[in-house]
C-alpha cells in the first residue's frame, strides 16, 4: 500500500495567534496612558479613570479593587492555567524577543542570562559589532518602554513638558526616567524569565492554586514510541522544560509552541502530534463551559461571589466619586455665577451704595443704605429669578423699601 504523504504546507495553530495576542496586549498597554484612560497620581493619592478622579480614601472602590485583584488571578489559575503568562504578559514577550535577538547576534545557543549556565557565545559571533548592536537595541527598547511606563504616573501634558524641557520638575523626572530605563535594560539583557520565578506574584501564587483541572499541555503516553529520541518539542520550549513530562510545579506558560512543533513533525507522515491542550485528566475536548464548571464546582463558587462583590463595590465607589465631581463642578459654577451677578449689581446700584456711609448715622444716609440693599436684592433676583433664595430676596426688597420710606416720613425737611 502506498504511504500517504501530506503535501500541504504546515500551518502552526498557536504561534501566530499567540504573537498577535501579545502584540495586541502591548498596544493596549501603550494606548491606556496615551489616551489618558488610566493613571495613578501619587501627588493627590488618587486613581484617574479617564476624567474620573477616585481618591484612595474612597474605601468602597479600594476594597472592591483589592477583592477583584485577588480573585481574578485565582480564577484564571483554575480555568486557563498559565495562559496569561504565555499569551498576554508583556514580560514574556520581551523575554522571547530578547532571546531571539541574542540568538541571532551571538549564536543559536547563546545565553547571557544571570540564571543561565554561564556566558555562552558562539565563537564566530563573538564580535564587538554584534555586542554593540545587541546593547544599543536593548537601550533603545528600554528608553521607549520607560517613557510609556512613566505615563501611568504623569499626565500627558507633564510628559510633553518633560520632552520639551519646559517643566519645573525636569530634574526629578530625568532621574525617574533614567532609573526606570536602567531597570528595564537589566531586565531585558540579563533577567528575562528569572523575573517570572521570583518577583512575579502571579507566577508565585500560580504554583499554589493551579490544578490539573485547569488548561494544560497533555502528552499522549500511549504513543510514546512515536517520539523516541526526538526531543524536538523540548528544543522549541521557551522556558526550557520537557513538554512530555510537565509537572504541575513546572514553569510551563501554555504557549503552545511545543504542540505546534510536535504537530509539524508528525504532519510529514500525516499523523497527529502527541501533545495537545487539555482540561482535566480525562477530557478530550476543551470548552469554556467545562473549564468554568471545574473552576467553580464545589465550594469554589465562593470565588465567583467574591469577584462579583468586588465589581459591585468598585462600581458603587465609582458612582460616589462621579457624584462628588458633579457636586464640586456645580458648586464652582454657582460660585462663578454669584461672582458675575455681584459684579453686575454692584455696577447697577453704585450710586445708591455711594450714598450709604457706614460712619454716619444721618437718616438720609441710612435711607440710602436701605435703598442700596433693596437695589442689590432686586438686581440679584432679576439676574437669577429661579434662585433658591428668591423668597429671601423678595423679603429683602420689601424690608429695604419699607425702612427707607419710614425714615423719609420721620425725617423733617431740611
Amino acid at each position: 500500500m502506498e504511504q500517504h504523504t501530506n503535501t500541504m504546507p504546515f500551518q502552526p495553530r498557536f504561534h501566530w495567534k499567540r504573537r498577535s495576542t501579545q502584540l495586541g496586549m502591548l498596544l493596549l498597554i501603550i494606548l491606556i496612558p496615551t489616551l489618558g484612560l488610566f493613571r495613578i497620581d501619587f501627588a493627590s493619592a488618587s486613581f484617574f479613570i479617564k476624567d474620573l478622579q477616585v481618591e484612595w480614601t474612597n474605601y468602597l472602590f479600594l476594597i472592591g479593587l483589592i477583592i477583584v485583584v485577588c480573585t481574578v488571578p485565582i480564577i484564571t489559575y483554575m480555568t486557563v492555567g498559565s495562559v496569561f503568562c504565555g499569551w498576554v504578559c508583556p514580560q514574556n514577550l520581551f523575554s522571547e524577543l530578547s532571546d531571539g535577538l541574542t540568538h541571532k547576534l551571538l549564536g543559536k545557543r547563546a545565553d547571557v542570562r544571570i540564571d543561565g549556565p554561564g556566558m555562552i557565545v558562539a565563537a564566530s559571533k563573538n564580535k564587538a559589532t554584534n555586542w554593540l548592536i545587541l546593547g544599543l537595541s536593548f537601550i533603545v527598547a528600554s528608553a521607549v518602554l520607560a517613557f510609556f511606563f512613566l505615563m501611568f504616573f504623569y499626565t500627558r501634558s507633564d510628559m510633553w513638558a518633560f520632552i520639551t524641557g519646559e517643566t519645573s520638575r525636569q530634574p526629578s523626572m530625568i532621574v525617574m526616567y533614567w532609573m526606570t530605563t536602567f531597570f528595564i535594560f537589566i531586565d531585558l539583557a540579563t533577567v528575562r524569565y528569572l523575573y517570572c520565578d521570583y518577583p512575579c506574584f502571579y507566577r508565585v501564587w500560580l504554583r499554589f492554586f493551579r490544578s490539573r483541572d485547569a488548561l494544560h499541555v497533555s502528552y499522549d503516553a500511549s504513543r510514546s514510541a512515536a517520539c523516541e529520541k526526538c526531543n524536538y518539542c523540548a528544543t522549541t520550549c521557551i522556558t526550557d522544560i520537557q513538554p512530555t513530562a510537565i509537572k504541575i510545579t513546572d514553569t510551563c506558560v501554555d504557549c503552545g509552541e511545543c504542540v505546534d512543533a510536535c504537530d509539524q513533525l508528525h504532519a510529514k507522515s500525516g499523523t497527529k502530534g502527541l501533545l495537545s491542550f487539555k482540561v482535566g485528566e480525562s477530557e478530550n475536548k476543551m470548552t469554556w463551559r467545562k473549564m468554568l464548571g471545574k473552576a467553580f464546582g464545589g465550594s469554589r463558587w465562593l470565588l465567583g461571589v467574591f469577584f462579583l462583590l468586588g465589581c459591585t463595590l468598585m462600581v458603587w465607589g465609582g458612582e460616589i466619586a462621579a457624584q462628588k465631581i458633579i457636586d464640586q463642578e456645580r458648586l464652582l459654577q454657582e460660585n462663578q455665577k454669584g461672582q458675575q451677578i455681584a459684579r453686575i449689581c454692584n455696577h447697577q446700584c453704585a450710586e445708591l451704595q455711594a450714598t450709604c456711609n457706614a460712619k454716619s448715622v444721618k437718616a438720609n444716609n441710612l435711607t440710602g443704605c436701605y435703598r442700596a440693599s433693596a437695589c442689590m436684592c432686586a438686581c440679584t433676583l432679576q439676574q437669577d429669578p429661579t434662585s433658591p433664595s428668591a423668597d429671601s430676596l423678595r423679603q429683602c426688597i420689601r424690608n429695604g423699601e419699607a425702612h427707607a420710606q419710614a425714615l423719609n416720613l420721620n425725617t423733617p425737611n431740611q
